[in-house]
């Protein structure tokens, strides 16, 4: 038992002066870098710019990067061009079109509706579609008068200023997309 206490006894003597030889050693080395003079840094200006090392760039594996003289653009992107539809202005050449679309809207204006909820609702869709279309004179929102043609050759197709549809009008009236 006396034994195994002095062997404890001398590692933990030795560990105390391990411990103080190391921080003399830490302490002298620290000493030497406190008492070092630091390097005057260069400063720079347009007389010594040229005598300076040249700096580069590395990538992860240490290639150098060539750094590029000239400045350009790092993305070029030219969009295409944009197609506006163009606006539905009355044309001498279109007149016979006009007549037959304006034949649609008197059918349209008729105060007999088929009693069919497809007739009452294209009836509304229309009406809404002319109002928006009134409400904007823009050759930009012609699509307001494709649907207009659309839901007309619909209600056409129907029957719905008369009898109403029947049940094989329904799958052959609906506009295709």
């Amino acid at each position: 038992m006396l034994t195994r206490l002095i062997n404890i006894l001398f590692v933990l003597f030795a560990a105390v002066m391990m411990m103080l030889f190391s921080t003399s050693l830490l302490a002298s080395e620290l000493t030497k870098l406190m008492i070092k003079q630091p390097d005057k840094p260069t400063q720079l200006t347009n007389d010594n710019a040229n005598s300076l090392p040249p700096q580069y760039a590395t990538d992860h594996q240490g290639n150098v990067i060539v750094i590029p003289t000239e400045q350009s653009s790092a993305l070029e992107y030219r969009a295409d061009d944009i197609y506006l539809k163009p606006s539905h202005k009355k044309s001498p050449i279109k007149k016979n079109n006009t007549r037959s679309s304006t034949a649609k809207r008197t059918t349209l204006k008729s105060k007999t509706i088929a009693n069919d909820p497809s007739c009452r609702w294209l009836h509304s869709r229309i009406k809404q579609l002319q109002k928006k279309q009134r409400q904007t004179q823009n050759s930009q929102f012609s699509h307001y008068q494709d649907e207009i043609d659309i839901r007309e050759d619909e209600w056409a197709c129907l029957k719905c200023a008369t009898s109403g549809p029947n049940n094989v009008d329904r799958g052959e009236c609906q506009h295709k997309r």
